[in-house]
């Protein structure tokens, strides 16, 4: 029995990460990411390659640790009727700030382009990247 509750939770995970992709068939998400990959190059050589590099990583790490259910969504509870989806986006976001603050002085451009590369894989590639707070399922 508890093989079958295990693989029904699976199967849900899956389901949900399967809805929140995104087509991506407008034509403001198509050319989208060639317009801020070619303003990044212009910014920094090192910068577009750390995007280019963070959102193939973050595309390959969910294609195959995430979807397989190898990897479980990080979710954090808020009492009993709430929790907090901790999107790659958000932990992205937090660690280059945190880093930011740390070393203020020198961040490698290469390094800020592999985090926003992985932050713009959340944004770009899930259509519920701005789902945070969830209602907890009631059983």
């Amino acid at each position: 029995m508890t093989n079958n509750a295990e693989l029904n939770e699976i199967n849900n995970k899956l389901i949900d990460l399967e809805l929140a992709k995104s087509d991506n068939k407008t034509k403001v998400r198509k050319f989208l990411p060639a317009f801020v990959l070619m303003a990044s190059m212009y910014y920094s050589l090192l910068l577009g390659v750390g995007l280019v590099l963070g959102y193939l990583g973050a595309k390959l790490f969910a294609k195959y640790f995430v979807e397989s259910g190898k990897v479980d969504c990080i979710y954090i509870n808020i009492g009993q009727n709430y929790k907090i989806h901790l999107h790659h986006w958000i932990t992205g976001a937090i660690f280059l700030a945190v880093v930011w603050f740390i070393d203020y002085f020198y961040l490698p451009s290469i390094f800020v382009g592999v985090v926003a590369g992985i932050i713009a894989h959340d944004i770009y590639d899930y259509n519920d990247w701005h789902k945070v707070l969830i209602k907890n399922e009631t059983k």
